[in-house]
């Protein structure tokens, strides 16, 4: 199931409203919505105190209502470790936690309990490959099961992508998405990490540069900077930003950028902040677009 959109998003919080409708409160019912993902064929809730002992129950019924659904698991601790993976518990369904994502036109292999992936980033995934030109060569430093460089390798004519990640089960995945994908010859992929790979043997070699990982994109800049052919192109920086509203999150992301001590070097007008998603309340993701 494709969950890239905000309409398929939508339509995922209202089955799992019905799902719950007959179980919990108007005021629980509100809470619930919160946290609700699918990842192909696995829904994940995130259920606060309060409603812990209702999880079996809403996930039989979410089973029942949609037949994609195969595998209903909580999520019972934070994305936590360098690897951003994240506690899971069984409630409903097959015992398992691999499957399989789709969404664009691409498929990718999950494991939700070892790797990080998350649906909701389906729209920005296209966004950034349908900026990219025929012929770019990409830098990924925090590639992950590959999402970022298979959309763009699938969608767009790069002249070569480097996935660079830390997590090795992450990147036996990606493997596997390569093929799954037939990217295999646009992606070099390559285990480690980022900063000390791209300063070892990739510099000077990128017309563009990701950073999708919030909390190390910042101080990734100055390599991310050296990995630009002659020190010009464009990098896409991740950060989450804490705001009561989306165009303040927008403001304080970009004035956290001007803090970096790099940044007084390559910023110019062209460099643009766009809100990614809410991640919380109060609390954004934000992509700044760094043209340097």
């Amino acid at each position: 199931m494709c969950t890239s959109s905000n309409n398929s998003r939508s339509q995922d919080l209202k089955l799992l409203t019905r799902s719950a409708r007959d179980i919990l409160g108007t005021r629980q019912l509100a809470i619930l919505r919160r946290g609700f993902d699918i990842v192909g064929d696995i829904g994940i809730l995130k259920l606060p105190g309060e409603l812990q002992g209702e999880g079996h129950s809403i996930a039989e019924n979410l089973l029942g209502l949609a037949p994609n659904l195969k595998v209903i698991l909580e999520q019972v601790g934070p994305v936590e470790s360098q690897f951003r993976t994240r506690k899971l518990e069984w409630l409903a369904g097959e015992k398992r936690t691999v499957t399989v994502h789709k969404e664009f036109g691409c498929q990718y292999a999950v494991d939700v309990a070892r790797v990080y992936f998350s649906p909701r980033l389906g729209y920005e995934r296209k966004r950034i490959a349908d900026l990219v030109s025929p012929g770019e060569c990409v830098v990924n430093f925090f590639a992950g099961v590959g999402s970022f460089s298979v959309m763009i390798a699938k969608h767009a004519k790069p002249s070569k992508i480097y996935s660079l990640d830390l997590n090795p089960v992450a990147v036996r995945y990606h493997a596997k998405n390569n093929v799954l994908n037939k990217v295999r010859e646009t992606v070099d992929l390559i285990c480690g990490d980022a900063n000390m790979i791209v300063s070892a043997s990739l510099l000077d070699c990128a017309d563009r540069v990701l950073l999708p990982l919030p909390g190390l994109a910042l101080d990734s800049l100055a390599t991310a900077m050296r990995a630009l052919k002659r020190g010009h192109g464009v990098i896409h920086c991740y950060d989450f930003v804490g705001s009561d509203d989306r165009n303040e999150a927008k403001e304080r992301a970009a004035r956290k950028l001007m803090m970096v001590p790099e940044s007084a070097s390559f910023l110019r007008e062209g460099t643009q902040a766009r809100v990614v998603r809410s991640v919380g309340p109060c609390r954004y993701q934000v992509c700044l677009d760094i043209c340097v």
